[in-house]
C-alpha cells in the first residue's frame, strides 16, 4: 500500500502459477476508513469475450453495515479506480456508477487477459484518501469470503496480517483490528483517540522477545496493549463478538462473558450474557453463582435474589445454601446479600 497526495493504492501480485491457473484469485479485506471494507477478485475468464480478464472491488459490509440499506449508497459514490499491468501492458481505469452491481455490491472492469503467462499485478487507487499508512497482508487466495457475514469477519480475527494491535493477554498474544474494535466499541474508539495507545519502543522490545519469530517482522506496525487478567479464550470471544455481533457460551461462562462486556463497555453484550446466565439458572447453581460473582452487579444481584426468593422451598434444602448460609459472614457482602433474601422473602 502507498499513499501519495492524497491517494491510496493497494496492489496485489498475481503470480504465475499451476496452483492459481484458471481460478478466480481473490486479495485479502483490506480498509480505507474505520468502518470502509473491501476485497478485490480478479477473473481470468470474461465470459462474453475471450480476451479479457475481469477485476472487481467488492464491499465487505462490518457487522453493523450488514443490517443497513444506506451502507450501499453511500459505496456506490466511492471515487476509485481499478489498475492491471504486466510485462507489455498497463491499464488504468476509473470506476463509475455504471460500473456498480447492487446485487454483488461490487465495481467490475474488463482488462485484456495475460496471456504471456508472467507475474501480473492488481491494483486500486482511492482518491482523496485519509487513510493512515500500515502493513497490510499482500498475499493472495484462491478461496472467496463467504456470502455469510459471521464468517467472513470471523475469519478476520486473529490473524497477524490484518491486524494492527497486539494484545497481551494472561497466556497469549491476540491479534485484531484498530478499524473494527474502533467501530464496534465505545471504549476502544475513546482508547485510540485519546492518546492512551501510544507504546514506547521499550514495551515493544519487551513483547517483541517473547513473541513466535514468525510475527517478529512486523512488529513494528502493531499498537500494543497489555490485558495482563483476561485468559486468551474469553478475550477472542469478546473480540468474536466485535467482529461478528455472535458469541459462543459453549466456550466460556456467561459470567465470563458479562464480567468482559461490563470492562468493556459493551452494554448488548453485557445483555446477551445476562439473559444466558438466567436462562441456565437453576436451584442447585443459584447460590454459588450469587456469591461468587453475581453480587457485584446489581441487575445480575437482583435477578438471581428474585429466583432464589421465588424457588426458596427448593434452594434451602441444596448443599449449596447451607454451606453458605452458615459462612456467609466470611463473605464481604454476606451479611447484606442474606438481608436483601429475607427482606424480600417476607415481603412476598
Amino acid at each position: 500500500m502507498s499513499i501519495i497526495m492524497g491517494k491510496a493504492s493497494f496492489e496485489f501480485t498475481i503470480p504465475e502459477c499451476e496452483e492459481i491457473e484458471g481460478k478466480n484469485v481473490y486479495s485479502p479485506i483490506f480498509s480505507t476508513a474505520d468502518n470502509m471494507f473491501w476485497q478485490l477478485e480478479y477473473q481470468p475468464n470474461d465470459p462474453e469475450d475471450s480476451n479479457y480478464c475481469l477485476i472487481f472491488l467488492t464491499a465487505i459490509p462490518n457487522p453493523e453495515e450488514a443490517a443497513t440499506t444506506q451502507f450501499w449508497s453511500d459505496r456506490a459514490n466511492i471515487s476509485a479506480s481499478l489498475f492491471f499491468k504486466y510485462i507489455g501492458y498497463n491499464r488504468t481505469y476509473k470506476l463509475t456508477t455504471h460500473d456498480y452491481s447492487v446485487r454483488c455490491a461490487s465495481w467490475g472492469k474488463s482488462f485484456n487477459k495475460n496471456r504471456n503467462n508472467v507475474t501480473a499485478t492488481m491494483g486500486v487507487i482511492f482518491e482523496n484518501s485519509i487513510i493512515e499508512l500500515k502493513g497490510y497482508n499482500p498475499s493472495l487466495t484462491i478461496n472467496p469470503e463467504s456470502k455469510d457475514i459471521i464468517e467472513t469477519w470471523a475469519r478476520q480475527l486473529n490473524v497477524p496480517e490484518n491486524s494492527d494491535v497486539l494484545f497481551n493477554v494472561k497466556d497469549g498474544i491476540v491479534y485484531a483490528n484498530k478499524s473494527i474494535l474502533s467501530q464496534r466499541s465505545e471504549y476502544f474508539y475513546g482508547f485510540f483517540n485519546s492518546g492512551w495507545a501510544e507504546i514506547s519502543n521499550k514495551q515493544r522490545k519487551q513483547v517483541k522477545h517473547g513473541a513466535n519469530s514468525d510475527s517478529t517482522n512486523t512488529f513494528d506496525k502493531f499498537i500494543i496493549i497489555d490485558v495482563p487478567d483476561i485468559s486468551k479464550v474469553l478475550f477472542l470471544e469478546m473480540l468474536r463478538y466485535l467482529y461478528t455481533d455472535e458469541v459462543r457460551f459453549n466456550l466460556v461462562s456467561a459470567i465470563e462473558i458479562f464480567r468482559i462486556a461490563d470492562k468493556y463497555l459493551l452494554t448488548k453484550l453485557c445483555q446477551k450474557a445476562r439473559v444466558e446466565i438466567f436462562r441456565k439458572l437453576n436451584c442447585k447453581n443459584a447460590m454459588s453463582i450469587l456469591f461468587n460473582e453475581a453480587w457485584k452487579w446489581n441487575e445480575l444481584k437482583d435477578d438471581i435474589i428474585n429466583f432464589i426468593v421465588n424457588n426458596f422451598q427448593k434452594v434451602k434444602d441444596t448443599s449449596e445454601y447451607k454451606k453458605l448460609s452458615a459462612e456467609h459472614k466470611g463473605h464481604p457482602a454476606g451479611i447484606e446479600i442474606f438481608q436483601e433474601i429475607l427482606d424480600k422473602i417476607l415481603a412476598k
